[in-house]
């Protein structure tokens, strides 16, 4: 299975008004995830009414589906209610859907789901605190493509 270590990827749904703010300083919106994801408990409060400002949650129902759809022809793909899971000897990724954020352990860097969430949402914002890594998922994809156009002349 291709690397093996996991890699742990929280991504957020940012609202329009801070993703108009930020889509051109990924930095300055990463910290201010990382401060809430590093947020003590007796903070929750504070930090659920701040979070709230910044991002929409995900409806599990109609993203479950979606995924689903999505996925159900791949041979490698398990799904056991909001948890997502492909395995083959590539890629080892499991999605779980959260209202606040979904949260991917994969062992490769770009995960095959980036694409598919990519197409139903646009303001994705992809966060690996621990390697202190961040996106926006729609800027990687755009560049993805620009390089594979660029790459095929």
């Amino acid at each position: 299975m291709g690397e093996d270590i996991l890699r742990t990827y929280y991504i957020f749904n940012i609202n329009k008004q801070f993703s108009n703010m930020y889509k051109n300083s990924p930095y300055k919106m990463y910290k201010i995830l990382e401060e809430l994801y590093h947020t003590n408990e007796y903070d929750m409060v504070l930090t659920y009414h701040v979070f709230e400002q910044i991002a929409k949650t995900f409806n599990k129902t109609i993203l479950n589906e979606y995924l689903y759809y999505n996925l159900k022809h791949n041979t490698y793909y398990h799904k056991n209610s909001n948890i997502h899971i492909i395995a083959n000897n590539y890629e080892y990724t499991k999605l779980v859907i959260n209202n606040a954020n979904l949260k991917i352990r994969s062992n490769i860097n770009f995960s095959s789901v980036f694409k598919i969430l990519n197409l139903y949402y646009e303001d994705l914002f992809v966060c690996d605190f621990v390697n202190k890594d961040y996106f926006w998922l729609s800027k990687i994809l755009e560049n993805d493509r620009h390089f594979s156009k660029n790459a095929i002349k």
